[in-house]
Parts: C-alpha cells; sequence; structure tokens
C-alpha cells in the first residue's frame, strides 16, 4: 500500500546507478576499440546529443543523461516530465528528476571528472524547476537549446521503444566520454617523493594493461625528466600509441631533441620482450636519420635471442651505431636517484603532462591521478 500522497511505485535509484555504470563500462570499451563509432544512424539526432551535452549551461548538459536514465530505469515514467503530481496517486508517468540528478548523475559525473560540471545539485535551478519541458518556452535565456533537448526526448518519448531508448541513452553517453577525453586532469603533486615510492607508483600504474599507452607514457616522462634536470636535449618528441613509425616520420616511439632540432637520442618503448626483428628494424630507421644513439627499455631479452642480440649491438656499434638496451626499472632508479627529489617530483608530473597530452583514454588519467591522491 503506498503512502499518502506518494508514488504508486517508488523510484529504484540503486537500478538507475547500475544501469548508468553498465552502460558507460560498455560505451568505452567499444569508443576505445571503435573511434568511429555511434548508436543511432540519424545524423541530426547525433548532432542535437552533441549540442547538448556540451551546452554552456550546465543544466542543460545534464538533462539529457538525467531524463533519459529516468526513462530506462523505468519505461512507465514520461521522459519529459521533471516533477510529479503532488497528491495524485494516479500518476504513474511522474517523477522527481531532480533527486536522480542528485543522486545518480551527479555522483557518476564527479567519479568522471565533472565531465558535465561541478554541481551536485544541477537542477537547482529555475530551469529545470517546472512539472514538464515544452518547446518554445520563453522563460529559457537559450530557447533553442532548449527546443533542441526537447526535441531528443520528444523522439523517445513518442516512440516508446526500450531499444532506441537505449540507443540514444548510449550515443549521450558516447558523446559524454569524448568530452572527457578532451578534458585535463588534475593530478596533485606531492611536495616530496622517496625512490621507492616512486617506482611502487610507476609498477601499479603498469599492471593494468593498456595497449602500450601506460608503459609510454611513463617512458615519456623519464626521458622528460632527464632532458629537464641534465639539460641533455631540449624536447622529446612522440607519435600516437596506434601510429606506425613510418607514417608520422619518427625512427623510433621517443625521440629527443636538441634546441637546433638534432635528434639525440632515439627511444624505443616495448611492453614485451625484444627480438632481433625490432633491433633490426628500429636501427634501419634511425640509420636514415643519423641518429647515433638509440634506446630500448624493455622488460627482457628472449634467452634464445641473447647471443644474438648482444653480437648486434657489437656489429651496430663497429658501424657507427650505440645501442643500448635497458630494463625500464633498473633504468629509472638509477635516474630517480641521480637526479634526487627535485628529478622525481618532475617525473611525477611529466607522467600526467604524456597523459593528457596524446589523449590517452580517461581511464588510464584517472588510474594516474588516483596513485598520486593515494600519496
Amino acid at each position: 500500500m503506498p503512502k499518502k500522497g506518494g508514488d504508486v511505485r517508488p523510484f529504484n535509484f540503486d537500478r538507475a546507478a547500475k544501469l548508468l555504470e553498465t552502460h558507460w563500462q560498455a560505451v568505452v570499451t567499444e569508443a576505445d576499440a571503435r573511434p568511429q563509432l555511434w548508436y543511432i544512424a540519424d545524423a541530426a539526432l547525433r548532432e542535437a546529443i552533441r549540442a547538448s551535452v556540451n551546452h554552456k549551461q550546465v543544466a542543460y548538459r545534464f538533462c539529457l543523461p538525467v531524463q533519459l536514465l529516468g526513462k530506462l530505469t523505468d519505461p512507465n515514467l514520461d521522459c519529459l516530465r521533471l516533477q510529479k503530481r503532488k497528491g495524485d496517486r494516479r500518476d504513474v508517468t511522474g517523477w522527481d528528476a531532480r533527486s536522480l540528478a542528485t543522486k545518480v548523475v551527479a555522483q557518476f559525473n564527479q567519479r568522471q571528472e565533472n565531465i558535465l560540471g561541478t554541481s551536485t545539485d544541477p537542477y537547482v535551478g529555475n530551469p529545470m524547476r517546472i512539472p514538464r519541458m515544452a518547446r518554445d518556452d520563453k522563460s529559457k535565456k537559450d530557447v533553442i537549446g532548449w527546443n533542441t533537448l526537447v526535441g531528443v526526448l520528444e523522439q523517445v518519448e513518442s516512440r516508446c521503444d526500450s531499444a532506441f531508448t537505449e540507443a540514444v541513452f548510449r550515443e549521450v553517453l558516447l558523446e559524454m566520454f569524448r568530452r572527457q577525453k578532451s578534458l585535463r586532469f588534475v593530478y596533485p603533486l606531492p611536495p616530496r617523493i622517496s625512490l621507492e615510492n616512486s617506482l611502487s607508483m610507476a609498477r601499479r600504474f603498469l599492471e593494468e594493461k593498456s595497449g602500450g599507452d601506460r608503459g609510454l607514457a611513463l617512458c615519456g616522462a623519464l626521458f622528460d625528466a632527464i632532458g629537464t634536470h641534465f639539460r641533455l636535449y631540449a624536447k622529446v618528441e612522440r607519435a600516437r600509441i596506434n601510429a606506425s613509425d613510418e607514417a608520422t616520420g619518427q625512427a623510433a616511439d621517443l625521440e629527443c631533441v636538441s634546441d637546433e632540432g638534432k635528434v639525440v637520442l632515439a627511444v624505443e618503448v616495448k611492453e614485451r620482450t625484444l627480438t632481433l626483428t625490432d633491433v633490426e628494424g628500429t636501427l634501419r630507421k634511425c640509420r636514415q636519420r643519423e641518429i647515433r644513439d638509440v634506446f630500448f627499455t624493455i622488460p627482457g631479452v628472449r634467452d634464445e635471442e641473447k647471443t644474438a642480440l648482444d653480437e648486434r649491438i657489437a656489429r651496430a656499434f663497429a658501424g657507427g651505431q650505440n645501442l643500448y638496451v635497458f630494463d625500464f626499472f633498473d633504468l629509472s632508479r638509477s635516474v630517480l636517484a641521480l637526479g634526487g627529489e627535485p628529478i622525481r617530483i618532475t617525473f611525477l608530473q611529466k607522467v600526467g603532462e604524456h597523459l593528457d597530452l596524446w589523449n590517452t583514454q580517461p581511464a588510464h588519467r584517472q588510474a594516474w591521478k588516483k596513485l598520486l591522491e593515494s600519496l
């Protein structure tokens, strides 16, 4: 028996939170694998969603995630409704959208680096304090943007098709994910950090597979720090993780460049064992670019190739090229000890900069931020 004046069926906030997390994880996984992903074929509808999620007003940005999540959680609800009719127990389409925005969507948004803004109560303002959304509401500052929101929700409500509702909701989450990728995270740096803690953070960061993104960020940061503190070169250049060296024109994953634009040394970053094929390809590219010093940072070498690799390094030296093979953590230990506390702080800072600069998947940036927050 419902309470007097209450809903016939209370809104299930726990179910809404679980649905949001489930769909978000699915979208992030698919978007990472397919950069050109979309969930709805209608280009005009996709553009309406993009404009809404990136609107200048916070309430507008939150609107589609909140309203569509409500509809997805309970298909009987009207996704254009913002309030329930007080005292009307027969009202099964009305609901308290503001509570969903505060209890579920805003909290999720905070965990995702405030993609939509920093508000913890996004429906508190006048734009969303009405019973139901309708077109051409002259009380709104941006009537065109308001009509765009209404148009998306009208399509969902008129179709009343759960599959379509889910597809539109995922398109909204996809646009949120793309917005998140464009944001720079705030990485809290400690005033000081020990050598062992620095190495421990790097090891923990590499525990999760990333297709090479995390390893390249760490290695790029280390060589950036070397250039800054030991003044061996001016900057470190790199290419995107999924681009070939031939496509980018680079000889290796990282190029350490002098003020005059000369590549002082090239660095290949491997998260697997090194092979002779790797070495031959990199030496060839470096020879063409007249790069004499080549570093490989790797986790190891195959036992059956170690002798052949040593011989190839010796032949390279005789031919005018210096090839150095290091375990990343052995190299890091020496560098971060020699440079002391200043270089360790620079290293931590540069990891975040590399993650942001190369638009690394937000999950990896979040992981680095959380590791810094744990110090």
